[in-house]
């Protein structure tokens, strides 16, 4: 399926990158660029609230493959029009394609927070060891059901395997191996740019200057007509990654007339590249709602954020929350090929809600056993390596 009618997952903790997102636990350096006071610092506790909200935008599109999908996507996965299968859900369901939008937008948010005062080196090896090996045992896994089981998918040629494998598929013109991969490079692409700022160092100054370069860039490059500038700047999911930096800084110091600007300008842009004709968030063609009920969604989604933001899911402590949020990734990457193949196999056998529910369920735990013992090894054993070894451009001592 297009871009337009799929969706992913965003990132996690500053301190533990297999934990829970957690609130900032040093203020600013002395002598950082801050031009407003530095709101109090809530110490040690996990922004369980985020992490919850991370789970249910997870859980909206893998509810979204299995039961809101387009017309001929429907009949792909169930051998038959949803009609047959989810004839009143259908409608309510198709909106949880959105849920990669909250993804983003949470994105911004902990992005942010767990580079701040932190070297390029660290958030180097933070978001390798975050996105890599989870990713890789995605492709594995999808690609063992792809090429040994009857699935709706097809065999893809070998070299899109190879090319997925470094997640720089999108780039290469190569087609993902798994639809839900495309919102990958997005997050690459953010990394890649927001990296400059960590270099520098972030500041409140820094971070807000990189949001209005990023706004302008995303505005300029649809008229600009260079496709590398739009591959880069990627302008129908800039707004989100923006605004969630900007609720961030709120929640760092505190809000200001500035960073509302910067949302409600997010915001405003989010809703125009929703609904715009040609070239936006959604392919019209194959899903036309009611333009009512994306701005509602839009706004909903935008004002969680700033409910966190404001301090106001503070006392929200769960430990189950913090949890779920672990799962988000590997539910995110393992639900596609495997639940739709799943359903490829038995939709017309089994009731369909009852499938549903048995297979998600199923998901869930299957990303729990994925993220305990097999992506927390993996990443923990990576970070060891990367924090020991030299990234100087200096070359090595030579043999003797």
């Amino acid at each position: 399926m297009s871009q337009t009618e799929q969706a992913r997952p965003a990132d996690e903790a500053p301190e533990r990158d297999s934990g829970g997102v957690m609130a900032p636990e040093v203020p600013p350096a002395a002598g950082a660029q801050v031009d407003v006071p530095a709101g109090p610092v809530v110490r040690g506790n996990r922004l369980a609230a985020l992490d919850g909200l991370r789970f249910l935008a997870a859980l909206a599109v893998v509810l979204f493959h299995f039961i809101g999908q387009t017309h001929w996507g429907m009949i792909a996965v169930w051998g038959r029009p949803y009609q047959e299968t989810f004839p009143d859900a259908h409608r309510y369901f198709a909106f949880g394609r959105l849920g990669v939008d909250l993804f983003f937008l949470i994105s911004g948010f902990v992005i942010c927070m767990s580079a701040w005062g932190r070297t390029p080196r660290d958030f180097f090896i933070s978001r390798v060891t975050r996105l890599y090996p989870m990713y890789w045992v995605a492709i594995a896994v999808s690609a063992a059901v792809i090429y040994l089981v009857d699935t709706p998918f097809g065999h893809p040629n070998p070299r899109v395997l190879f090319a997925n494998l470094t997640m720089l598929q999108t780039p290469l013109g190569v087609d993902n191996l798994d639809s839900v991969y495309w919102t990958l490079w997005p997050e690459l692409c953010f990394y890649l740019t927001f990296v400059v700022v960590v270099w520098k160092g972030l500041t409140y100054q820094r971070v807000v200057i990189f949001c209005g370069l990023w706004t302008v860039a995303a505005v300029l490059a649809p008229s600009a007509h260079i496709p590398l500038l739009t591959l880069l700047v990627n302008p129908t999911s800039a707004p989100f990654f923006i605004a969630g930096m900007a609720f961030y800084l709120m929640y760092r110091y505190r809000p200001t007339p500035l960073l509302w600007g910067i949302v409600a300008m997010s915001w405003l842009l989010a809703l125009h590249f929703m609904m715009a004709p040609r070239g936006g968030r959604n392919n019209w063609e194959t899903w036309a709602p009611w333009r009512g009920w994306l701005v509602l969604v839009i706004t909903v989604f935008f004002l969680l954020i700033a409910v966190i933001a404001l301090g106001w899911t503070s006392r929200i402590r769960w430990r189950w929350l913090t949890v779920a949020g672990t799962l988000t990734f590997p539910l995110y990457l393992l639900h596609d090929v495997i639940g739709m193949t799943v359903t490829h196999h038995f939709g017309d056998r089994v009731d369909p809600w009852l499938l549903v529910g048995v297979t998600v369920t199923g998901l869930i735990l299957l990303s729990y056993v994925a993220q305990r013992f097999v992506e927390r090894p993996i990443a923990l054993a990576m970070r060891r390596l990367l924090s020991s070894a030299e990234f100087s451009l200096q070359p090595p001592k030579p043999r003797r």
